[in-house]
């Protein structure tokens, strides 16, 4: 990995109380084109009675596609669960042409018991036996779901510590969200607390697209586990990471966060912005106002272990005609944060009937867009959405905050209002 840091304001005034923010932007290797790690996946269907029809003869096509793309050294489980849970496929590579009937039996029915499929495929991986021929593999659970939890464990914060527990173990969760009727907070939460990707799969025909953009992902994986531990100096007063992503108190350094990314894959750029409230600097001259400590386990290759310590440095001065001009990439990002923040806000006003609100907040987005010279046709999906919030459906809500998410997990970004995976 490789990190390139940026302040908005790398001089300061002394004698001031300043705010600094800090744009870490982490760089990823490029895939190899052989010998990728293997891959172990577990894919948890909810066969629920909603998912019946369209939507779940997708999801078979979908899977069938992903067991006969995988490479000769991947191991690919299937698990469908409603009130019952089901092992459809044992974790193996599987012949496509051997498989498809069982795969064509998912039928849908019952309820939505989305902890019991989880488990099953956690001990599934849990349990795999090792193969010593092969390097490592990465170790994902895909659960796809259309609904709520409304059978086995419903808690939210139960949930998340499954996921949270499940990838200090190696195995991480991504969570995909069909249709409308999901709950888009539980599963982004659980895709956090587990290390991996949430997903807005807006219909049947979009079902093939996010497995394969998620299955392409992990194809690609060059680093897994990225961490940076912030550990703030004398000179910070406070600091706050304005992504979200998992973040940890630090029991050995007072006021210190381990902040978790997840993976990342091919040429693929990571970003983190923190804000750091700075104590008014007597003295002019350079002073450290954190330490950051980057962590990382490589794949390609054989697995090995990354630690890289950073100093985050800012130059004080008493003449006010060395201060430079707000640094613009930095500002930029400050500003997606907000605006995807603003937009979050702005879905639950809109879900609450609370249109005024929910208008003022979309006009507050499309104001700090139009400043930073966002894309047109961003601005426009939100003009319109602002137009017609009276009619606002979940279809809308759910692309806002697939849009918001997107943002906030510091990833690469490109809009296409049309395709809710491009973001």
């Amino acid at each position: 990995m490789k990190p390139t840091i940026a302040l908005d304001q790398s001089i300061i005034l002394t004698q001031h109380d300043e705010i600094v923010n800090m744009l870490l932007e982490l760089t990823a290797p490029p895939a190899p084109d052989v010998d990728r790690a293997p891959l172990d996946i577990a894919l948890v269907v909810d066969r629920s009675g909603s998912m019946g029809g369209g939507p779940m003869a997708a999801v078979r096509r979908a899977v069938s596609e992903l067991v006969r793309v995988a490479g000769p050294s991947d191991r690919i489980a299937v698990v469908a669960f409603d009130d019952d849970i089901e092992t459809v496929l044992p974790l193996a590579h599987h012949d496509i042409n051997n498989v498809r009937q069982q795969i064509s039996n998912i039928h849908s029915r019952g309820s939505t018991n989305l902890s019991g499929g989880w488990l099953k495929g956690f001990e599934i991986l849990a349990t795999a036996p090792v193969v010593t021929a092969r390097a490592p593999a990465i170790k994902r659970i895909i659960v796809l779901t259309d609904g709520h939890a409304n059978a086995g464990i419903r808690n939210h914060e139960e949930l998340c510590t499954m996921t949270r527990g499940a990838s200090a173990q190696g195995i991480t969760t991504s969570m995909i969200g069909f249709a409308d009727g999901y709950d888009e907070t539980l599963l982004a939460a659980m895709a956090d607390a587990g290390g991996g990707n949430d997903y807005w799969c807006a219909g049947p025909d979009q079902a093939l697209n996010v497995f394969n953009q998620e299955f392409e992902g992990l194809a690609s994986v060059v680093a897994q586990n990225l961490s940076v531990e912030i550990c703030p100096t004398e000179s910070t007063a406070a600091f706050e990471v304005l992504n979200e992503y998992e973040t940890a108190n630090l029991a050995t350094v007072l006021g210190a966060q381990q902040v978790s990314i997840g993976d990342a894959c091919g040429d693929e750029v990571r970003r983190l912005v923190v804000r750091f409230t700075l104590r008014p600097r007597l003295l002019p001259g350079a002073f450290t106002i954190a330490n950051l400590t980057l962590r990382w386990a490589s794949t390609v290759g054989s697995i090995e272990l990354h630690e890289l310590s950073i100093p985050v440095v800012v130059n004080a001065t008493d003449n006010s005609a060395d201060i430079r001009e707000i640094d613009p990439v930095v500002t930029r990002e400050v500003l997606l944060l907000h605006v995807a923040g603003i937009r979050k806000a702005a879905i639950k006003a809109a879900r609450h009937g609370e249109i005024a609100v929910a208008r003022g907040l979309f006009n507050q987005a499309i104001g700090a867009l139009t400043a930073i010279g966002a894309d047109p046709r961003e601005i426009e999906e939100l003009i319109d959405l602002a137009n017609r919030l009276e009619e606002f459906t979940e279809r809308d809500m759910k692309a806002q905050y697939s849009s918001m998410r997107s943002t906030n997990k510091g990833r690469n970004r490109r809009f296409d209002p049309n395709d809710p995976f491009s973001h």
